[in-house]
């Protein structure tokens, strides 16, 4: 005979432990991100909402459902309501929400006119959009009165400075993870180092280290939406290898504006984030420049000159360069995270890394004049 109450109490202890370990808030919203992301998936094809590919990088395949990054925001979304409803009413959950619905609406309508006729958006609106968006994260919610600390000194950053300083990031994080998505799971698993290091840095660095913090609450959330969002991002990783759909433009930009919002919100410490996604930062910075100088055309106008194409010019599979661009991610978040509190250790290694790359992309294509472009070619 089976003795319920035996049972019931097995389980409830199996719970606490879980609950305790902070594993069960985890295993309940990776079920929630699974369920959604493959009934998107289900969802989608049978409505027969699919991509138009065509012959590029991406090589030419079937049609596969599109438009995914709206079950990249039911995912979140229903995470904070089961999890953790209380965020709803916190300013930093909704100033994370309610500019990005700016940008959902300019990119949304983008990504339509390549599904039916819709107008296409200029790039010159789609980048006011983004720094309209960076403004009101931090005029309204008032992520103000940031220091900068320099060989121990603590200086006060000005708020007009700081604005200015944060919507130049948010461009930069927003188009960074953008323009590495013309390989499949490129930019997802890009975006994943991002999360994974903001939330390992707060969790094994801040609060190994230090022992008071004026804003605890905000650490712990910013922990928590890093962590979930690196968990829909690997999620994401896998859908779009082969691919089996494709979450497009809105969802990256959504991602790209979390990253540059958590980063700052919990305190502007962006050092090891910046080492860990320079090769998308650094290469943003030096494609933007070459498209101005070099080949006197608008920055914003996509072509073949990223890092990424350029290593495929080289020769590289679209597997190794995938598998390249992820093992240094990882290693550069490693190596930053080992320094720990060391100001001075990330500062030197982030102008060895600039320096770096800068100096191989000048040396290439500047002084030995390889072509920077990628002639279309099949996956070998």
């Amino acid at each position: 005979m089976i003795n319920y109450p035996s049972i019931f109490y097995f389980y409830h202890y199996i719970y606490l432990v879980l609950h305790y370990f902070y594993v069960m808030e985890y295993l309940i919203f990776l079920v929630i991100a699974l369920i959604v992301a493959i009934g998107g998936l289900f969802l989608f094809k049978k409505c027969n909402i699919l991509d138009k590919p065509w012959s590029d990088l991406k090589n030419t395949r079937k049609p596969v459902p599109t438009l995914q990054w709206i079950f990249v925001i039911l995912a979140f979304m229903l995470w904070v309501g089961v999890v953790f409803p209380s965020y709803y009413s916190s300013p930093l959950f909704l100033w994370l929400l309610i500019p990005w619905l700016l940008i959902w609406v300019v990119e949304l309508i983008e990504e339509l006119s390549y599904l039916w006729k819709f107008p296409k958006v200029p790039p010159i609106l789609r980048l006011c959009v983004h720094l309209i968006a960076a403004f009101l994260a931090v005029w309204i919610w008032g992520i103000w009165n940031q220091e900068l600390v320099i060989w121990d000194s603590v200086y006060a950053i000005p708020n007009w400075l700081f604005a200015i300083a944060f919507m130049i990031w948010t461009m930069f994080c927003i188009n960074a993870i953008n323009w590495f998505d013309w390989i499949y799971a490129q930019w997802s698993w890009v975006s994943a180092i991002g999360f994974l290091t903001i939330y390992l840095l707060i969790k094994f660095v801040v609060f190994k280290s230090y022992d008071s913090f004026t804003n605890y609450e905000v650490l712990v959330m910013v922990q928590n939406l890093s962590l979930f969002l690196f968990i829909i991002s690997l999620i994401y990783t896998f859908i779009e290898y082969k691919p089996l759909g494709l979450v497009r433009d809105v969802g990256i930009m959504f991602f790209g504006f979390s990253i540059a919002y958590l980063s700052v919100a919990w305190g502007a410490k962006i050092w090891t984030l910046v080492v860990a996604l320079s090769l998308a930062i650094f290469d943003a910075i030096w494609v933007g420049l070459y498209r101005i100088f070099i080949l006197k055309k608008n920055p914003l106008n996509w072509d073949y000159t990223h890092f990424h194409h350029r290593l495929m010019w080289l020769w590289f599979t679209r597997w190794e360069t995938r598998a390249f661009i992820w093992i240094w991610s990882v290693m550069m978040m490693i190596l930053m995270l080992l320094q720990w509190s060391n100001r001075f250790s990330k500062i030197v290694i982030f102008v060895m890394m600039a320096c770096l790359f800068f100096w191989i992309n000048g040396y290439l294509f500047l002084y030995k004049k390889l072509p920077c472009w990628l002639q279309i070619k099949k996956e070998r």
